[in-house]
């Protein structure tokens, strides 16, 4: 443990920083994959009318991904916190509370998900001729909700015990061996969508598996004790844990609210056009997840440890980063928008016009949607909870809304498109504006 904790303290920053962010992206990335091969190989095998079901799915992946992220960003920022102030028995309670609560939550979705999927799939936007691909997909993905839930939460902990790699090479290979048996249960079986669903599921499985091997190491310091169940050790976690689930939630409800529009405005052929943008999408989240992934150990270790000129220069390398990939993505978008479009579907005319369209509006929001959530997960790391909150709900929910609600009635479909531009960048004139009289409020106390 003291060493662990001596590299993250002392080491230097930068090599520490590219150690992380390497093994974060990457792994963040394998988890993205998963749902990205799925829709190219529906895209291919089943065509647009899977793709407008799986997108109508989607939703799903953000509830697993944000349960896995409270629990395991928020028990991971409290077990770094505490261990970077030395209380490493309270560290150790942290952790064996939050696995258990994590586990206990995954049993109780997956059973509920397969009694109750017709009903899921109604609630997430599907009508009488969506429902039979929309069951047919998440028939093979409820219930094994549980790994998904605790690949999250398992890998936050292994990453904030100095283990990034192991938490990398994980989800590569589940990432890998999702692409086989997309293609073995889709085109060799010819099992569909529930083919694409069981791949991913199975493939989520094999990642915890691969994530549980380090408990069984000796170098592992995340060790299960007796303890005493504490709801203020429960509202520290999930305090800590809300801005990611916030996140990963209103991702979940910005397709929801996108499918409804698109449904209304364009029709299903638009749902279709919005999967190819949410997968491109989700593709760039998850980097700058990654992202923030790899900065939170190293923050909330050294902010515990009062070491604050550490944390400030993890924050600017972490910005500059995000502000490079949004750009690298933004260009690519603009350049090569049927390039992208014919990744996921070998279908031409509409679709193909709709998404190039598409594509030269909602790409703008990559170059500020780096920043923001690296703010939201500074913020995070350091338990500043209100300031999280504030980004979190920003981007993902209120200025959306707002954005969905009024931009249509001014720019037509393209108002849908331009609503996740609004979003981010108000919330990034909102967190400007928050520094600046946090600031100011400071000086004017020490005077």
């Amino acid at each position: 443990m003291n060493d662990k904790k001596e590299i993250l303290l002392n080491s230097k920053v930068e090599k520490i920083y590219y150690k992380y962010l390497f093994n974060s992206i990457l792994g963040m990335l394998a988890v993205s994959f998963c749902i990205l091969v799925d829709t190219m190989f529906i895209g291919k095998g089943i065509g647009s009318e899977g793709l407008a079901a799986l997108n109508i799915c989607i939703p799903i992946f953000n509830l697993f991904n944000g349960i896995g992220l409270l629990f395991g960003m928020g028990g991971a920022t409290a077990l770094s916190i505490s261990i970077g102030k030395g209380d490493i028995e309270e560290s150790k309670e942290i952790f064996t509370q939050t696995i258990i609560m994590a586990v206990i939550t995954g049993i109780v979705i997956s059973i509920s998900g397969v009694f109750f999927k017709e009903k899921i799939g109604y609630l997430l936007g599907a009508d009488h001729k969506t429902i039979t691909l929309v069951k047919e997909y998440l028939s093979g993905v409820l219930f094994l909700s549980f790994s998904y839930i605790l690949a999250h939460t398992i890998s936050s902990f292994v990453r904030n015990d100095h283990n990034p790699k192991l938490a990398m090479i994980s989800t590569s290979v589940s990432g890998i061996l999702n692409i086989i048996l997309d293609y073995m249960f889709i085109f060799s079986f010819g099992m569909g969508m529930k083919g694409a669903a069981l791949a991913t599921s199975i493939s989520s499985l094999v990642n915890v598996l691969i994530l549980s091997t380090h408990f069984m190491k000796s170098r592992c310091s995340l060790k299960f004790v007796p303890f005493k169940f504490s709801i203020n050790r429960l509202g520290r976690i999930l305090a800590n844990g809300g801005p990611s689930f916030i996140v990963e939630i209103s991702s979940g409800i910005v397709i929801l609210i996108f499918n409804l529009s698109l449904l209304r405005m364009v029709g299903e052929i638009g749902v279709s056009s919005y999967s190819i943008i949410a997968n491109v999408a989700l593709v760039v989240s998850a980097i700058f997840t990654g992202i923030a992934q790899a900065i939170q150990p190293i923050i909330s270790i050294n902010f515990g440890a009062n070491k604050y000129k550490r944390v400030e220069k993890i924050k600017k390398m972490a910005l500059i980063t995000a502000f490079i990939v949004g750009s690298i993505f933004y260009i690519s978008g603009m350049l090569f928008p049927k390039g992208i479009v014919s990744i996921f579907t070998s279908e031409k005319g509409e679709i193909v016009s709709i998404t190039v369209n598409a594509i030269k509006y909602y790409f703008v929001a990559f170059l500020i949607m780096g920043l923001n959530i690296v703010m939201g997960a500074y913020y995070q790391s350091k338990e500043y909870r209100v300031a999280s909150n504030i980004i979190s709900l920003g981007r993902g929910i209120v200025f959306l809304v707002i954005g969905i609600l009024i931009l249509p009635n001014i720019f037509g479909v393209n108002g849908i498109w331009l609503s996740a531009v609004f979003a981010e960048f108000i919330t990034l004139l909102s967190t400007y504006s928050y520094i600046k009289f946090k600031k100011y409020k400071n000086n004017k106390i020490e005077q």
